[in-house]
């Protein structure tokens, strides 16, 4: 048996050949058409033997079908199926349209055995991942990597961009689950795995500095944050690729966003919202959308940042995206406390934590509507339910692992104990935010 053929691969060759020379009425004697021996024929039809590729495409002659379906199981047309599946799939993905994608990529995967082409599995079981990441399954689609992973083999050249794409999957997981530390070393173990690829992928690179700077940016390691998606925007700039362009920008603008850089960060949200509805896909601009009326908010345009809100509250509704609208609704909320009507901050607040849903995977957002409507009843003097709420704030940021967040509600408590003339509490409630707050090298 030649090096590097499998067990699986001798014995689906000599079953295809076998149930091909049957069908086309042939002996074994007849097959080998005095080239060799019968016995010979018999040896391959037994999986002793497997034939060479010039014997493959001799004997795929004789039967009259095409060397791949011998080798693979597989004919051009089933090919031609997986690539119009794939695109398929990533169409409904691009969409939006995650169970519908699942609907594709899932029984693809399950068809495809051991000797099927691997960019077919690879390119089905991102699909499915990336579904199930968006839909909030984000343990199974762990599960499913685990699952990629082990049918790979450390050590070999031919599968090292495929390791890396699933350490940089299983991070985005680790990081949608709020599990910062392993994030950090799945990210480290694709970008090691890219370097020893044979061929650079600088899409694949640019994915995993973009993603990692979001693990740098709810650490508060801003320095960090900006530097990988610095070196994301230059591999994408050079990459000419529009989409990638459009994800880049949207979270370079949130990095200067954070380091108090607004106008900067508008100009990347801008350029990002005008990429996204570029290649049609409304959906994300209206993420960017409801990040572009923070900004403008914060620039003091608040006409303009209602206006976006609505706009991309209208597109996630027609969408059925709750969750995404839900978001929407927390920063209305915040706007609306802001300038001084509670009765809408309070309504928007509540009807954002409904279409959140408690879900694991939005349980930032979930804390920070929950912090606007504790905030909302502070303000209006109702200082038992606004206590009642901030235990759920502090529930919430704690699963984040975000000590910005959690600094937040403290802040919000010492209003609160100063409002019950607890001065001392409060003082040291300020305090203890404060120092989280203070710049750290992480």
């Amino acid at each position: 048996m030649k090096d590097g053929t499998s067990v699986a691969s001798a014995t689906g060759i000599a079953g295809r050949v076998r149930a091909l020379r049957r069908a086309a009425g042939m002996t074994q004697v007849e097959l080998a058409d005095g080239r060799f021996t019968k016995q010979y024929v018999s040896q391959i039809e037994r999986g002793e033997v497997v034939p060479s590729d010039e014997l493959l495409a001799w004997l795929a002659a004789r039967l009259g079908v095409e060397p791949m379906l011998i080798a693979t199981g597989l004919s051009a047309a089933d090919l031609e199926r997986f690539e119009r599946e794939l695109a398929t799939g990533q169409d409904l993905l691009d969409e939006h349209r995650y169970p519908e994608a699942i609907d594709i990529f899932r029984p693809l995967r399950q068809s495809l055995g051991l000797e099927a082409p691997r960019w077919a599995y690879r390119g089905a079981m991102r699909g499915e991942t990336w579904a199930l990441i968006r839909l909030g399954k984000v343990t199974e689609a762990a599960e499913l990597l685990g699952e990629a992973r082990a049918t790979l083999e450390d050590g070999r050249a031919d599968t090292v961009d495929e390791q890396a794409e699933i350490a940089y999957l299983t991070a985005v997981c680790c990081y949608t689950l709020s599990t910062m530390a392993a994030a950090h070393v799945e990210f480290a173990r694709a970008l090691a795995l890219l370097d020893e690829a044979e061929v650079p992928n600088d899409r694949l690179r640019a994915d995993v500095h973009q993603w990692r700077s979001r693990c740098y940016r709810r650490q508060r390691d801003w320095e960090a944050a900006r530097e990988d998606i610095e070196r994301a925007l230059e591999l994408v700039e050079a990459l000419d690729d529009t989409r990638r362009s459009a994800e880049v920008n949207l979270q370079a603008s949130l990095v200067a966003e954070r380091q108090g850089r607004w106008v900067l960060a508008r100009r990347y949200a801008e350029t990002s919202r005008d990429r996204f509805e570029a290649v049609g896909d409304i959906v994300t601009k209206g993420r960017v959308l409801n990040n572009l009326a923070g900004l403008n908010h914060s620039l003091g345009d608040d006409d303009t940042a209602i206006a976006q809100l609505r706009e991309a509250f209208a597109i996630f509704v027609d969408a059925q995206l709750e969750a995404e609208a839900g978001y929407v609704l927390s920063s209305l909320a915040e706007i609306h406390r802001e300038r001084g009507d509670l009765t809408e901050a309070e309504s928007n607040a509540q009807r954002a934590l409904v279409l959140l849903g408690g879900r694991l995977d939005h349980i930032q957002e979930i804390g920070t509507a929950q912090l606007v409507l504790a905030r909302a009843h502070l303000e209006q003097g109702e200082i038992e339910q606004a206590e009642d709420l901030l235990a759920g704030v502090d529930e919430s940021y704690a699963l984040t692992e975000s000590v910005s967040h959690q600094a937040r509600s403290w802040m919000v408590r010492g209003e609160l104990e100063l409002l019950r003339d607890n001065e001392s509490e409060a003082a040291r409630l300020y305090r203890e935010a404060a120092t989280a707050l203070q710049p750290t090298d992480l």
